[in-house]
Parts: C-alpha cells; structure tokens; sequence
C-alpha cells in the first residue's frame, strides 16, 4: 500500500449550540483499512406512520402516480414490497414545486445502524437539498436484527463484514435497493443518467458497496463515516466516490475500523476488517479507479475541513475524503434526534453544510 504523510495542525475554539467546538493536532500516515454505527433506534410503524420530519411535507405520503396496479404497497408513509421473502419499505421526497416535465436527479439516503428511514431523514438535510435543485430522494429501511450483544432489536444493511442480521444471514440489501430504483425509474420522471448513493454509517458502507455492485445504475457516490467493507467485484466500472469522516469519530475511528470489529463476527476472520481508516479507504478508492499519482492531486484545506484526492482517474471519475477536523461520527450539520446513545453524537451545529459538499460533489457527475 502506498503511503502517505501529512501533518496538520489545527487550533481552535468554537462556541456552538453544543458548547466548544473543537482543538486538533492531526497527523497521519496511509495504511489503515473499516468500522460501524450507532444511532437511534425506531421499529418501522405501519398505518398510523411515525411523527413526520420537520422538512416532510404531507405530499410525500401521497403524491403518487394514479395508476390502478402500483408496483408497492402504501403503508402509511411507506412504500413497502416483498423481496426475498420478506417486507421492505421505503420512504420517497418529492419537493412540492418539483417541475414533472423535466427529469431530475434521483438519490438513495441509505440510514445508518440502529437507526431508520425517519430518523435519518430529519438528520441529513437531503430533503432541503431536493426542495433547493430539484431532485427526489428515496430513504430505505434496514431489516431489523437482534444480536446477542445487543438489548433492542436494530436495523441495519448488509454492507459487507458489517452490520448485524444482514450481514451474517447475507441479506439482498444490494438487489432491494436496484429494485426501489428501479420502481422509482418506472413511476417518476428521473433521469437515469443522474442516479446516487449517500448514507451514514453502516448506510455509508452500504452506499459504497452499490457503487462497487451497483456501478452500472449509479452515477456517484458521496456519504458519511464508514469504508469499504467487501472484497472488490470484477465487474466494477470506476464511478466518483467521496467519503465524509470526523477525525475525532468515536464509533467508526478515523484511522481504523477495529471498534467495529468484536460485534461483527463476519470481519473475525478478515484481516483487512482492522485496517481500513479513513487514508487508506482513499487510496483504496483511487486505486480501484485507476487513478494516477501516489499522492493527492486535489486538496482544499479550509479553517474546519480539508478535502483531498485524486482526479485523474478512468472514466473521468474522482475519489475525495472530507475530514471535518472537530467533528465525531456524526458530520452532518444537526444533532442526532431521540434518545437513547444518539443523543451522544452531536453534528457541526450548521458550521460546516457536508450534505451540500457532498451533493455538490455527486451532482456534477452523470452516467
């Protein structure tokens, strides 16, 4: 692996809706290689639906085709089908004012452990993004697991050697996921030239595994603290990737994912499972995408992040990696909602927009 060293050294202090914001020497070196998530758990409520977020708009839980035979079924706010033997459900963000005339973007927001479709929503500012530049979002929910280690049942994706249920039983995440994009393709006016992945977490490492599965839907993929957690697929076309990591990420560690490791027994045997931190995902990435040079082409060092990668890659694709200096496991602009240990992972308080970032990454790329 090739190696790397930088050294940054940031000092700051930042009076956020969270008190102090932030003191950093950062320092670190390129091998590395993955890890997980908590966040807060809510079961999937069928007919009488959970709250709806603050950026849900009622249309969004009826606003569909008028055709007589739908591809799903309506359970409330969801949309729910049957794939491999089992319900699973989504939730869909058309804005308002959204142009049906003209074919628009498409992005998957996939949530992270323990966390689910709604809570997730109300974190990560895709909603707004989609009401701003015209674009639809679909939320997918995880299957729920219940692991021995574990005193609530959680829902979670099969990203690989993590998380839970998913990955030990092998679930089609992957193939449920084509398929909601595919209904979405069927009933919306979507461009299928501009379709992307995003999600935090487990979600991240599931959102990088569509791009390595899923390279010939997905136009990008842009998303929030985890890696790469499966062996790469030979039928992989280098698509744009960006990952987002707090360097001070206390569930999934910037240089390592061995927090991840004990409560996935599928990474016990996979030595790479220990390896994987935020450097070497980059160049991990990089190198699945053929770019060239050993070091960084592209860094943009501003007061609270950097952004660093490579440019020169096959098929005009691009890799990032955002460090958000201050920043834990939650990178995104809010605080984790509910209760429970999310309460613990506060965001950027609005100092850094990474949600924006990322689209503004993902969105200049088409198929």
């Amino acid at each position: 692996m090739k190696k790397i060293s930088l050294i940054l050294v940031t000092f700051f202090l930042i009076f956020g809706a969270s008190g102090s914001y932030g003191y950093l020497v950062y320092v670190y070196d390129a091998d590395s290689s993955n890890s997980e998530s908590i966040i807060v758990q809510d079961e999937i409520v069928e007919e009488e639906g959970p709250e709806t977020s603050e950026n849900q708009t009622a249309s969004n839980e009826t606003e569909e085709p008028e055709d007589a035979e739908l591809p799903f079924e309506v359970v409330g706010i969801y949309k729910c089908i049957d794939h491999d033997s089992e319900q699973r459900c989504w939730q869909t963000h058309v804005p308002d004012d959204l142009d049906t005339s003209t074919s628009v973007p498409l992005i998957v927001d996939i949530h992270g452990y323990s966390s689910n479709s709604t809570n997730h929503r109300g974190l990560s500012d895709f909603d707004s993004i989609a009401d701003e530049f015209g674009a639809i979002i679909l939320y997918p929910d995880g299957l729920t697991s219940q692991n021995p280690w574990d005193t609530d049942a959680h829902q979670g994706w099969n990203a690989g050697w993590c998380c839970g249920r998913p990955a030990s039983e092998n679930v089609d995440d992957v193939g449920f996921i084509e398929e909601i994009v595919s209904i979405s393709l069927e009933i919306y006016n979507i461009d299928s030239d501009r379709i992307y992945a995003s999600g935090w977490s487990n979600g991240c490492a599931m959102a990088q595994r569509m791009a390595m599965e899923s390279s010939h839907i997905f136009a990008a993929v842009g998303c929030m603290s985890f890696y790469l957690l499966m062996t790469p697929n030979n039928n992989y076309s280098p698509i744009p990737v960006m990952e987002v990591h707090g360097f001070l990420d206390q569930v999934v560690l910037y240089e390592s994912s061995v927090l991840s490791v004990p409560t996935n027994p599928e990474a016990w045997t996979d030595p790479e499972a220990i390896q994987t931190g935020a450097i070497e995902n980059l160049y991990e990435w990089a190198n699945l995408n053929g770019c060239t040079g050993v070091t960084p082409d592209f860094n943009d060092l501003q007061p609270l992040y950097s952004i660093q990668g490579f440019s020169d890659c096959e098929n005009d694709s691009q890799v990032r990696l955002m460090t958000i200096y201050a920043a834990q496991h939650n990178p995104y602009a809010k605080d984790v909602g509910g209760e429970g240990p999310g309460i613990l992972l506060p965001g950027t308080q609005g100092l850094v927009q990474s949600s924006y970032i990322v689209w503004d990454f993902i969105s200049q790329f088409s198929k």
